[in-house]
């Protein structure tokens, strides 16, 4: 058994031999290349073999040669780009400054600032032109607020979109119901291009967009967004609503519109628009008591304001609220139109009430003149009595009787010298049918009062001129120059009755004096509007 098992490894190391097994080759085949030096070798060879051998050629020689001038380029790339980051930072410093300086108010820091901005860095440019804008806005310089405001924004391409929004904003406080297709359509981009419908900013601009387009429905829907942040707003919003007829909401606006406007005069005493604004609202809420006494306020702390006219307009709603109760008698109703027209003599809605007791209706069938003639009889209202006793009898076709009572009603109070011009004026100028011989006959009453008065003269002038007296009324006109108050208007007409009765001359100086009165005019409007240079 042993011998055979020798002779079978005999017999294998002989097969064994043939085929190789037994050499170093053969072992060596068994193992992977990459496990085995001469991978690693060749790889660390690799780049010496390659560079002796492009050595040979002369373009790679120069390129090898070229190398330190990359070298060179990649360093310089490195810094222009680490420059241009401390550019970045830098101009991230101010505009960070700049907008804490606007903060506060500090716009001379701020302008400084944004101009650094636009000078030296490349960072927030846009940002900067926008903030300097502001910045010349809150300081005065409107002009070049809107120069910056308009490159940023143009009227015909897609912009900065806070500019889009700044205009838009500018332009709402420009536009109304009597606006330019082309000025709501300019607005109208500008809304466009800020792509903000919800803010409350923005929703003030759209509401006024609105209204001037008279869509008050979406006027409503902007405005109930943007009063939340502008309880300004409060006031237009119940205005919107009662043209809407929406009457109860109109109400609660007007309420609320109250409340803020309340806390405004308590700490803008001072500010005639608050106040103005105030009075009128308690009017419109019928809170007239509470009226009265914030425009007798402003009357005293300020006699130049528009009181008087708002004050008028009280005692008229005192005049309709009395009407629409009922039971009062005609004295009674007289005596808050005695009123409005003696805060303001030529308030048209008291002239109005004042005419239409010509044709009032009475209770209980009497007759106007006799009820009329009760309240003069009782001396409570006797000079308005008289002169709606007066236009009754003219109705009536008594002119004598009229003319009766026009004087009588002047020599109770002369005061309504200037209410009689008034009516006269209005009786004239009445567009359905008017009565020539009663204004006529009002106004020779008031200058019976004032003979000298040029307003009157220029009354009685114009209408004369509509009758066609042209010597009458040239007398009237030109005696009306010495003392009138709007002096290019009297000159207008001088010309039209000179050119009438063939006074070229005459007519040609009156045009170049009306031309030079209305220009100085003109020109004094425009000088007081220049802002003050910063």
């Amino acid at each position: 058994m042993f011998g055979g098992f020798k002779k079978y490894w005999k017999y294998t190391y002989r097969r064994m031999r043939q085929d190789g097994v037994l050499t170093w080759g053969w072992w060596r085949s068994l193992i992977p290349f990459w496990m085995t030096p001469a991978f690693y070798w060749a790889i660390i060879a690799f780049p010496f073999r390659w560079f002796f051998a492009a050595w040979q050629d002369r373009r790679m020689k120069n390129l090898f040669w070229g190398v330190p001038a990359i070298l060179l380029l990649v360093l310089v790339a490195l810094a222009v780009h680490r420059i241009r980051q401390l550019q970045v930072s830098v101009g991230s410093t101010y505009w960070d400054l700049a907008q804490e300086a606007m903060l506060v108010k500090d716009y001379a820091l701020a302008e400084m600032l944004l101009d650094r901005i636009l000078q030296d860095n490349k960072a927030h440019v846009e940002d900067a032109r926008y903030g300097l804008a502001t910045v010349f806005e809150e300081t005065g310089n409107a002009e070049r607020a809107e120069l910056l405001f308009n490159a940023l924004a143009p009227d015909d391409q897609r912009g900065y979109r806070d500019a889009h929004r700044r205009l838009a904003m500018i332009l709402s406080g420009t536009v109304n119901e009597q606006s330019t297709v082309e000025q709501i359509n300019r607005l109208k981009w500008h809304l466009d291009a800020s792509l903000d419908e919800q803010s409350a900013r923005m929703c003030f601009a759209w509401g006024r967009y609105a209204i001037a387009t008279r869509d008050l429905e979406g006027a409503r829907k902007y405005l109930e967004i943007a009063a939340v942040e502008f309880p300004e707003l409060w006031i237009t919003l119940g205005e919107v609503n009662t043209r809407l007829g929406n009457t109860e909401q109109a109400l609660s606006s007007y309420e609320k519109a109250t409340k803020f406007l309340a806390g405004q005069l308590v700490s803008k005493s001072q500010d005639r628009l608050v106040r103005v604004d105030y009075a009128t609202v308690l009017m419109r809420l019928g809170r007239l008591d509470e009226a009265k006494v914030v425009l007798e306020e402003g009357l005293k702390r300020d006699p130049e304001g528009e009181w008087h006219q708002l004050l008028a307009a009280l005692y008229v709603n005192y005049h309709d609220l009395l009407s629409i109760q009922g039971g009062h008698q005609i004295s009674e109703l007289l005596g808050p139109i005695a009123q409005a027209l003696d805060q303001e003599p030529n308030f048209g809605p008291a002239l109005n009430r004042l005419m239409a007791y010509a044709t009032a209706k009475v209770e209980g069938n009497v007759e106007l003149k006799k009820v009329l003639a009760r309240v003069v009889a009782e001396g409570k209202q006797p000079a308005l009595a008289h002169l709606a006793l007066g236009n009754v009898c003219w109705m009536e076709e008594d002119k004598e009787g009229a003319i009766f009572h026009f004087e009588r009603s002047l020599s109770i109070n002369s005061k309504l010298a200037v209410v009689m011009n008034n009516l006269a004026w209005l009786v004239s100028h009445d567009e359905k049918k008017p009565d020539f011989e009663r204004a006529l006959a009002m106004i020779d009453s008031a200058l019976v009062e004032e003979p000298e008065n040029g307003s009157f003269l220029d009354t009685r002038g114009t209408i004369y001129m509509m009758m066609d007296k042209n010597k009458e009324a040239l007398d009237d006109l030109e005696k009306a120059l010495q003392s009138v108050k709007d002096v290019a208007a009297v000159h207008a007409k001088l010309a039209t009755l000179n050119e009438k009765l063939g006074r070229a001359e005459m007519a040609e100086q009156h045009k170049l004096l009306e031309q030079e009165i209305r220009g100085a005019a003109e020109k004094l409007k425009e000088g007081a509007a220049v802002p003050n240079p910063r």
